[in-house]
């Protein structure tokens, strides 16, 4: 059984230690077989760091000279199978940008350091001082010392900037002394043999685009989607032979139901710790939760826990409530999701960048351009999201979660229409019209943050799998019903991105529907979204095993005008 490779990053020491290891081999022969600077993106704790030691020790050459002319790669799919020269070796030189100093010239300190530090062990003999400058110097000397073109590895390349994405001033300034540093990459083609950037967000490179010709991005190429992080073959190919163990400790612990199956088994790693995708296709589990799932024998928000990518959200909920509606996660371009301007939370692709949000499909529009549709990756992400933007809300709405619980559960208990579509009117109605959007999406994502902390009374899940598709909400009360809830929305014309205040005139000669008919439109969308739950079995699943199901079609027409019905 091999040991669990937690916290090591370093090649050599995971096959020579006996440690886990997904072979990545293909993807890295690929890449060293070209002489190209690439640029990859992916969440912290993801495998960039060891990715990054593979291609060193794989440049480096064999640490034995009288060991097999594939050293380390002897029993891995490069070294087995594939045509790669393992003779040829090349100077490296690593750079990780991650860093505990905040301050832009601590920054600057660091990396004329870090410099000096491979001048002295080369003896280049070069009066380091001018970050840019003598990158490019260190590079050139390399390569007049060894004959060799130069490989060049960067680690985080982002880290300055992104860790301090709440703080726009002092992430301006380090951005700067970075663009400054990576600029020392322009005129260094004819050194260089390879360069690979990882890092989490783009920035447009910070400068490293103009440094280095040709930066070829990976991060959405579908042939290198399962570059980091394990796949279902992998993760069983790995750590199969763990499982009865962990499922016997999980149970005796009473983290797993005592008739647990290894079935259920990985039925619930794949729920918590599965989902992540680059491509819409590919799925992927984070490996930083995998591995402390083994260790800690629990299911647990190890990475979640651990991430920055927490503060991000809370810094984007403090300024917006409503940034993260599920409507604003559908048909992004290749640029909204790609680009983050420094000092700008810009949540959706901050959010997809660090891990938050993953694709869940591509289309194309008619110009074959892609379009895509991000969602939650699973549990581990999940509650943790929803908790905060509920407690957004909360703050936003001034409400408090005891009072909106008893209120809501008690219209429901009672199949009491009028003062729930009253309630749900007044949730809505409470959101400044600038902020409303004509996207059914919107209210789901609205209606579902209200609901989710409603304390000791209901567990409210989005999308949670019926017989046939998914509905939108469910609500498991403490006393075994559930509440199945569905959503029609119709806009208005007062809804057309075309009435804006230049229109304003117009609108005020506009006759709208009137009462009775808004009435009409409403119990027509709630009846259809009765039909909805009907006809797509939405309530199967809880038939036998729920002592009361509640179906709610909720009618939304407009601005949130609101109005439910309820059948039993």
């Amino acid at each position: 059984m091999k040991k669990l490779p937690i916290g090591v990053q370093t090649f050599k020491k995971i096959i020579e230690g006996g440690y886990a290891y997904a072979d990545k081999t293909k993807f890295v022969y690929d890449l060293a077989c070209s002489n190209t600077a690439y640029f990859l993106s992916r969440p912290r704790r993801f495998g960039k760091s060891l990715l990054l030691n593979t291609f060193k020790a794989l440049f480096s050459g064999p640490p034995n000279p009288d060991g097999p002319p594939q050293g380390l790669f002897a029993d891995l799919w490069i070294g087995r199978e594939s045509d790669y020269d393992f003779t040829q070796t090349h100077p490296v030189i690593t750079f990780s940008m991650s860093s505990d100093s905040d301050s832009p010239a601590d920054l600057r300190e660091s990396i004329l350091k870090k410099l000096d530090e491979i001048n002295q062990s080369e003896q280049l003999g070069l009066n380091i001082s001018l970050p840019a400058t003598d990158l490019f110097l260190l590079i050139k000397r390399l390569k007049e010392k060894y004959d060799k073109e130069v490989v060049v590895l960067i680690d985080e390349y982002d880290a300055p900037v992104s860790g301090n994405i709440d703080n726009p001033d002092l992430a301006l300034k380090n951005r700067d002394i970075l663009r400054n540093f990576y600029s020392g990459f322009k005129d260094t083609d004819e050194f260089l043999r390879f360069v690979f950037v990882t890092g989490v967000t783009r920035y447009v490179f910070m400068g490293l685009s103009a440094g280095l010709n040709h930066l070829m991005d990976l991060t959405l190429e579908s042939k290198y989607a399962n570059i980091c992080g394990f796949t279902l073959q992998e993760l069983k190919h790995c750590f199969a032979n763990r499982l009865p163990a962990l499922l016997r400790a999980m149970k005796k612990a009473g983290n797993m139901p005592k008739n647990a199956t290894l079935k259920d088994m990985w039925r619930e790693i794949g729920l918590w710790y599965d989902g992540y995708s680059w491509d819409g296709k590919n799925r992927l589990y984070n490996p930083y939760s995998l591995l402390n799932l083994f260790r800690g024998e629990s299911f647990e928000s190890f990475w979640m826990n651990q991430d920055p990518s927490a503060k991000t959200l809370s810094n984007i909920l403090a300024k917006d409530p409503l940034a993260i509606t599920g409507d604003r996660f559908k048909n992004l371009t290749t640029t909204q999701i790609g680009l983050a301007e420094v000092g700008s939370l810009a949540p959706v692709p901050a959010l997809f960048q660090t891990g938050m949000l993953t694709i869940d499909e591509i289309n194309y529009n008619n110009d074959r351009s892609k379009l895509f549709t991000l969602r939650l990756p699973n549990k581990e992400i999940s509650p943790n999201f929803y908790s905060k933007f509920s407690s957004s809300l909360n703050k936003y709405f001034n409400i408090s979660p005891k009072t909106k619980s008893s209120n809501f559960l008690n219209y429901l208990k009672n199949n009491d229409e009028k003062n729930l579509s009253t309630l749900i009117n007044s949730i809505f109605g409470s959101i400044p019209a600038i902020h409303h959007r004509a996207r059914e999406s919107y209210y789901h994502s609205v209606l579902h943050g209200y609901l989710y902390d409603m304390p000791g009374a209901v567990i409210s899940l989005a999308e949670h799998p019926g017989s046939i598709g998914t509905p939108d909400i469910v609500i498991i009360f403490n006393d075994g019903a559930r509440a199945v809830i569905e959503l029609k929305y119709e806009t208005s014309d007062d809804d057309d991105p075309g009435n804006d205040e230049n229109e304003l005139a117009g609108r005020k000669t506009r006759t709208g529907p009137s009462e009775e008919e808004i009435r009409k439109i409403l119990t027509k969308l709630a009846l259809l979204a009765l039909d909805a739950i009907e006809n797509k079995k939405y309530a199967q699943p809880y038939e036998g095993q729920a002592k009361d199901i509640i179906k709610i079609g909720l009618g939304i027409y407009g601005r949130g005008r609101s109005l439910a019905i309820i059948k039993r």
